[in-house]
Order: C-alpha cells, then sequence, then structure tokens
C-alpha cells in the first residue's frame, strides 16, 4: 500500500522564510515549515523574528513541523542546523526543495552546501547533494547538483 501524502501546492503546506540576523555580509536566515493555514496567536515557541516582526493578523501557520537554518554569504548558501517535528522527514523534504528550486535556484548560479560530518549523509545525497572529495572533517562539504548536471559529470 502507497504512502499518501498532501502535495506540495497543498494549501496545508506553508513555507515562511525569516532574516534572523546580518552581519559583515553573512545573512543568517531560517525556513519554516508549518502544517495548516490558520491564523495562530503568538507564542514563545512559535515567535516571528524577522525584522520587523509580522503583526499577528499577518502570520500564518499553525505548527511548525520543519525547519531549516542556513546561511547566505553573496551566491554561497551553507544549510547550518535543520530539525523536523513529524512522522518522517517529509516536511525536511519539502523545505529543502522549495530552498533548492525557489529561493535559491541552481539555474541562477546559486551555490547551495551541507557539511559532510552529519550521520543523516544519505538524506543530503537523495535530494542530490554531493560530495567533491572523498574526505570527511570539519571542512567538507556536500554541494548540491541536480539530476540532470550529475548524470552529465557521471555518463
Amino acid at each position: 500500500m502507497a504512502i499518501r501524502r498532501p502535495s506540495i501546492n497543498s494549501p496545508t503546506w506553508l513555507f515562511q522564510d525569516f532574516l534572523y540576523f546580518e552581519d559583515d555580509g553573512d545573512k543568517l536566515r531560517y525556513l519554516q515549515v508549518k502544517w495548516d493555514g490558520e491564523p495562530y496567536t503568538r507564542t514563545s515557541s512559535t515567535f516571528d523574528y524577522s525584522n520587523p516582526p509580522y503583526s499577528d493578523s499577518q502570520q500564518r501557520g499553525g505548527e511548525i513541523v520543519g525547519q531549516i537554518d542556513y546561511t547566505v554569504n553573496q551566491k554561497l548558501v551553507t544549510i547550518d542546523n535543520w530539525s523536523t517535528n513529524w512522522r518522517d522527514e517529509w516536511p525536511l523534504r519539502l523545505a529543502v526543495n522549495y530552498l533548492v528550486n525557489c529561493l535559491y535556484p541552481y539555474e541562477n548560479k546559486w551555490v547551495i552546501r551541507v557539511k559532510k560530518d552529519t550521520p543523516v549523509d544519505s538524506f543530503w545525497v537523495s535530494e542530490y547533494f554531493h560530495a567533491t572529495t572523498n574526505e570527511v572533517g570539519p571542512e567538507t562539504y556536500l554541494y548540491f547538483a541536480p539530476r540532470y548536471y550529475t548524470q552529465l559529470i557521471y555518463y
């Protein structure tokens, strides 16, 4: 039996990207995936850190089911941290898809990377992030390369 999930175009998925801090060209941002679309009241667990904060009537969302923290420096996007509050990794997959296809598309010369020394490298490889070396260390990364690009490299 196939697992049926809501579509990425479903009104029940909401993506919100926020600027958290800016310093000397580095922009610390986070992307949240929310489950419904209902207005919610501001609480400490769902506080809006955007600058300036949205008023309560402009905030939409509900339960935060996934989040990606990342840094933007010129045309380089580095995924620093991620979390999911769902039964599987589906909201994180949606967030990665939104990040690499909508916010920072590969076609517009954005370079997106994530640290290679994470225990979930298989998840990132399934999302078309690939290593450029076989080394593992604090400064090694997996880089986003879409399927058509990797086929040109390996075939």
